[in-house]
């Protein structure tokens, strides 16, 4: 074009795009304008098909984005690196002008369409609008029927799928302007468009633009023709191009022809675009070259963002120069990075010592890695602020998401798939299934060089700290080959050096001593790198210590104290900085008043509080607090009181103002980050708590271990608890939204949906109280009665205060239980409310009465796995084996066992629970834990007794369902009960062909030494489904029988062949061990039953075979067919059949069995047999046999 066109100056890029409507963060449910909803119009794209976009920078964001290529960062965050060139400014001064007259009064649009229209008789169809009718938008979780070419099909129930919009006063196309997305693939996924639309503020999704990034000088105009989802048609493709090329020329007609002449040619700037286009080669091979991933995997990877785990890490601050080296110069760390010597390395040192700014240089400067290695590293820092970050779960989940973001990591999400379409995104919460996915990384020898560095094991939730640390031996010990053996994946952990965490590693360590980097023996080397820093410090203080001498002699005198440690450097140095004045005098008493440890300098802290009681309340609440607290938050704890009635009584500061009051309270001991606070070091936390129920302070001391939990949790209780209670929490929320089923039910869910963000982000402390409330008042002691019968109000279901926080608790749940609720009981049940489950019986609350799902009070606490509300309601006599509705969990027994809560079981089954009771959404409540994988709940109800064997129409047995899961050690403890692995399933099959349908590959080595009903083993079940990656894996272990016949006599070879499965039959013949020829029941070899087979692939298995030379190709069944003329049967039906006549006579086939008729039907009437190209191939025959 440039060539043939030299004068172009620059380009208006005109065509169609798919619309990416966005109606806040709420989503789009229903998008009907309100009138109280003019704040947010702003954030509000109400793109219909037939509008028009026009690709527009702005200050935040830029015309077009290639929103497929960039580059991901170690922190999860994607980084665009390519944008479109703007145009010139004369352009964009008309594309203003026309947006202006637009505003004023309206383009020419529809008379220029008119006009084409007239011109054009025969396009008038096509071309123009297509009535609001076929305008439809889909909710982002509504897939096209693909069985249904019309879209009309998904719309449901009184178009029950479609997001309900305002109708437009006409059909003028609407101009949009703003960010344009490239790429070059269809963008068809709603939930993806909605990402982009929200994290990008894309109004559009196109494809050709890609193409002139960072070059051309360009313009993108853009009809609207679908919204960029799996219901794209064609229909309202001619009308959107019209649309936009109406646009491009009433803006052509805008700009000043002279003034385009004055611009320079692109044949100016020609090389210059060429260059550019040979550099991004380069930056797609070196920088930034991402991997394209299916839509599942992007689901997948968006499951495993659970925590914001790189804020965990730069929570840190960053190393001094010259430190850390006691570690990174150590012999035993330079062995593990640089020579493999073990993939295990567990770090410790003691509190204060620098550990996680240690970890945090590791990967923020690379130090993990050999240089040049290219090593892909991953990180997780534990961190005892809240529940979240303490979690394992949601450090696996951490780890494995940077994994699979990484470019060399990218297709190693492989792994996570198969569990993934299993159970969709819930595998990302799965303790068990995230490990098994870390194990099989570790296990696939292309996993490249892979480092996930664990910090603070020891800030671990305790209850998995030891599974935990089990788990990661496993990476090290000897007895797992299959992982010893590739030592490019390693793993690097931190923690303390605590007894608790040592004997789970002795054993390994007594075998593995370089597996150990003890910093807490490095005193001397520490000690020096800390004095490094002081030295360092004490030279920063120049300009506010004048005097050399001065300056000598606080180095002198902070040198002196024996227990320093970073973070007693740290606060000594924030004390110094405070001082106005510091001179000789100055620094003389202040060493004279030096604390010696950090504990001394926190006491003295906190005694130069302003006012210690508020500062004490103001502890309790941040080392209770479940998760970090904002300012906003901490200040309504703080201010609000029994008698505080409204938001209005609480005087909350601006947020600098009140940084001020609570750094008054409590000085260095807090920090503020992101308007968030915490405690200054973890240190910090163990000073003020006691380890047991200790109330009063350490004698001598004020502040040490003065903080009871209990105390703190009573605290917060009290403060959810009487803020929830606010007035404006009985009326005005529910008054104008019901309730959300209501909400959806009269077309408002879109309104009530913004309304309640809206009204939570306005009440600061809503959202904390709704959601945690009960875990306080569960953890608080002494509770007066006063607070008892506010929460009773709270749970009382007929009450707005309880709808509003209920709602907020359950989020976004399409379904609540709150909805089947009729009283009170099934609130403090589901909660775990025990105190208040007390009062209700004492009041005579009905223990056996139902909600609408036919849950009872103990069912739902047993579902929950409150013990001490189970332990109330059996004592109060409720029916133990009262059964829920057909959609319910069963029993409590059912549901206890389904959810895994190993001591409400063993409560059940002492109070005498059935436990084979039938009828459950899960079966028996040994099917429901062996299809969840609870191996504990298992054992337990296996030595109660519970029937093995038993089983209902749809679910099959426990072994089906542990099966159909991939539950490996589920199967065994089954197997091991004598489990039949011969019982039908509800499918009609048995447990081993539910593995081979649906389990991974590891269950079948559970299934060595069975048989079905069918005589099948584990290799004949993969054999026949082609499970290439079991029946390597089997016949890796050595143990499989490669001959084994099932009950009609087929082995592997003969089921792979029939199959078509090519790879599976090469596996098996690579064996040298298996019979090629062996004949069935019915006298069909491996040959016979590919040559009769209708499966694709045969051909090639038929080559295979004969290959060996071991295969008679004239053997005869028991009904007298040899593979030629089994072939020829089939030969009418399958299109291969052609092809492997051919090879069959081509190795030696003899045509005479056919009949004269088939022959000369089949073209084959001169073929005598015996063909000679087999006896020059040395083939099979009697006389070789």
């Amino acid at each position: 074009m440039l060539r043939s066109f030299r004068a172009i100056r620059f380009g208006l890029m005109v065509g169609i795009g798919g619309g990416a409507p966005y109606y806040g963060d709420e989503g789009a449910e229903e998008a009907e304008d309100s009138e109280d909803e003019e704040e947010d119009h702003d954030s509000i794209r109400d793109i219909r098909l037939g509008d028009v976009v026009v690709s527009l920078q702005t200050k935040s964001t830029e015309a077009v984005v290639q929103y497929d290529f960039g580059k991901s960062i170690q922190g999860g965050e994607f980084f665009l690196t390519r944008k479109l060139n703007k145009p010139p400014s004369i352009v964009l001064s008309a594309v203003s002008a026309l947006r202006s007259k637009a505003i004023r009064q309206g383009l020419y649009t529809l008379k220029i369409l008119k006009e084409m229209t007239a011109a054009n008789p025969r396009l008038a169809k096509k071309f123009v609008y297509q009535g609001i009718e076929k305008d439809r938008l889909f909710k982002n979780d509504i897939i096209h029927l693909t069985d249904k070419k019309s879209c009309k099909a998904c719309c449901g129930p009184n178009d029950i799928n479609l997001v309900r919009r305002t109708k437009r006063e006409d059909d003028t196309p609407q101009l949009h302007y703003g960010t344009i997305g490239s790429a070059d693939q269809v963008m068809k996924d709603a939930k993806l468009r909605d990402k982009w639309a929200k994290d990008k503020g894309i109004f559009c999704f196109e494809m050709e633009a890609a193409g002139l990034m960072d070059s051309f000088p360009c313009l993108v105009i853009r009809g609207i023709c679908d919204y960029a989802d799996s219901h794209k048609n064609k229909v309202w493709q001619p009308y959107a191009a019209a649309t936009a090329a109406a646009y491009a020329k009433e803006l052509l007609h805008v700009i000043p022809g002279q003034q385009v002449q004055k611009l320079p040619q692109i044949e100016v700037v020609a090389d210059n675009i060429i260059q550019r286009f040979e550099d991004w080669r380069e930056a797609d091979k070196e920088e930034v070259k991402q991997q394209r991933r299916t839509e599942g995997e992007e689901r997948c990877l968006q499951a495993l963002r659970t925590t914001q785990y790189e804020l965990q890490k730069n929570f840190n601050p960053a190393r001094g120069k010259d430190t850390c080296l006691w570690c990174l110069e150590d012999q035993v760390f330079l062995d593990w990075r640089d020579r493999s010597t073990s993939r295990l390395l567990w770090l410790t040192a003691d509190p204060g010592c620098g550990k996680s700014v240690l970890s945090k240089a590791l990967v923020d400067e690379r130090l993990i890695e050999k240089e040049g290695s290219n090593t892909t590293i991953c990180y997780y820092f534990f961190k005892d602020t809240s529940a979240s970050q303490r979690s394992p779960v949601n450090a696996l989940s951490a780890l494995l998401h940077q994994l699979f973001s990484s470019e060399k990591g990218a297709r190693l999400i492989e792994h996570a798939m198969p569990e993934f379409r299993r159970s969709n995104t819930a595998f990302a919460n799965n303790y068990d299934v995230l490990w098994s996915i870390v194990h099989s990384i570790a296990r696939d020898p292309r996993c490249g060089k892979i480092v996930f560095l664990v910090d603070a094991l020891d800030e671990c939730e305790g209850e998995f700290q030891e599974d935990f640390i089990n788990k990661l031996k496993t990476f090290e010990d000897i007895s797992d080959c299959s992982i010893k053996g590739n030592k490019n994946f390693k793993i690097f952990i931190t923690s303390r050096p605590y007894w608790n965490i040592e004997k789970v590693f002795l054993e390994l360590i007594e075998t593995f001593p370089n597996i150990r980097l003890q910093g807490e023996r490095e005193t001397k080397m520490i000690r020096t790198e800390i004095d490094r820093a002081i030295e360092a410090r004490v030279v920063g203080l120049k300009k506010a210590i004048a005097s050399p001498k001065t300056r000598d002699l606080l180095l002198k005198g902070l040198l002196k104290v024996k227990n320093r440690t970073y973070l007693w450097v740290y606060l000594i140095f924030k004390e110094i900085e405070l001082k106005p004045r510091i001179d000789s005098n100055t620094v003389e008493r202040l060493l004279q008043e030096l604390p010696e440890t950090v504990q001394e300098a926190y006491e003295k802290i906190l005694r130069r509080s302003s006012d210690p009681q508020n500062a004490r309340r103001l502890l309790h609440i941040i080392v209770g607090a479940i998760r970090p607290l904002s300012l906003r938050e901490i200040g309504v704890a703080l201010y609000i009181t029994k008698e505080t009635r409204s938001r209005d009584d609480l005087e909350i500061q601006e947020d600098k103002q009140f940084e001020i009051t609570i750094r008054d309270l409590c000085g260095l001991f807090i920090n503020i980050i992101d308007g968030k606070v915490f405690l200054i070091h973890q240190t910090a936390k163990e000073f003020l708590v006691p380890n047991s129920d200790t109330i009063a302070p350490l004698p001598g001391t004020t502040w040490k271990q003065s903080l009871n939990p209990k105390t703190s949790n009573l605290i917060l209780a009290e403060c959810c608890l009487w803020y929830l209670s606010f007035e404006e929490f009985k009326k005005s929320f529910f008054e104008k939204y019901p309730s959300p089923r209501l909400a959806r039910a009269g077309g408002a869910a879109w309104r009530y949906k913004r309304a309640r963000a809206r009204y939570i982000s306005k009440n600061e402390f809503l959202d904390y109280s709704a959601q945690n409330w009960f875990t306080h008042l569960n953890e608080a002691r002494n509770i007066d009665m006063e607070t008892k019968k506010l929460a009773l109000i709270i749970c009382d279901v007929s009450l707005s205060c309880f709808k509003l926080w209920v709602t907020i608790y359950h989020g976004k749940r399409e379904w609540t239980p709150y909805s089947a609720w009729n009283q009170t009981l099934f609130v403090t049940a589901y909660f775990g409310l025990g105190i208040l489950t007390e009062m209700l019986l004492e009041d005579s609350a009905d223990f056996n009465l139902t909600d609408s799902t036919g849950r009872t009070p103990l069912i739902w606490s047993a579902e929950r796995g409150h013990e001490t509300v189970v332990k109330i309601l059996l004592e109060a006599q409720a029916d133990v084996n009262k059964r829920s509705g057909v959609n319910g969990p069963g029993t409590a027994l059912c549901a206890a066992s389904f959810r895994g809560h190993e001591a409400v079981v063993k409560i059940l089954l002492e109070a005498q629970a059935d436990i084979n009771v039938q009828g459950c959404l899960h079966g028996t409540a040994l099917s429901a834990a062996s299809r969840q994988g609870h191996e504990a709940v298992v054992k337990i109800l296996l030595e109660a007794r519970a029937d093995v064997n038993a089983r209902d129409a749809e679910y099959g047995t426990a072994l089906h369902a542990a099966s159909s899961r991939g539950h490996e050690a589920v199967v065994k403890i089954l197997l091991e009960a004598h489990a039949d692995v011969n019982a039908m399933g509800g499918e009609h099959i048995t447990a081993l062909h539910v593995a081979s349908l649906k389990g991974p590959e590891a269950i079948f080595k559970t299934f060595f030494g069975t048989r079905n009903v069918e005589w099948y083993t584990p290799l004949s079940c993969a054999a026949v489904h082609g499970e290439e990656a079991i029946v390597r894996m089997l016949l890796d272990t050595g143990k499989a029988e490669v001959d084994s016949k099932n009950k009609s006599g087929n082995t592997p070879l003969s089921l792979a062949a029939m199959s078509g499965n090519a790879a599976v039959v090469k596996m098996l013949l690579d064996t040298g061990k298996v019979e090629v020829d062996l004949k069935n029941e019915d006298g069909d070899t491996p040959l016979s039953m590919a040559a009769m087979s209708r499966n694709t692939g045969k051909t090639a298995v038929i080559k295979m075979l004969l290959d060996t030379r071991k295969v008679d190709v004239n053997s005869k069944n028991n009904s007298g067919d040899t593979p030629l003329s089994l072939a020829t049967t089939e030969y009418e039906y399958d299109s291969e059949s052609e092809v492997v006549v051919k090879v069959l006579l081509e190795y030696g086939a003899n045509v005479e069995v056919l009949s004269e008729e088939r022959r000369r039907k089949l073209g084959l009437s001169n073929q005598k047999g015996d063909h000679p190209k087999e006896r020059e191939r040395g083939g099979w025959d009697h006389l070789s046999a």
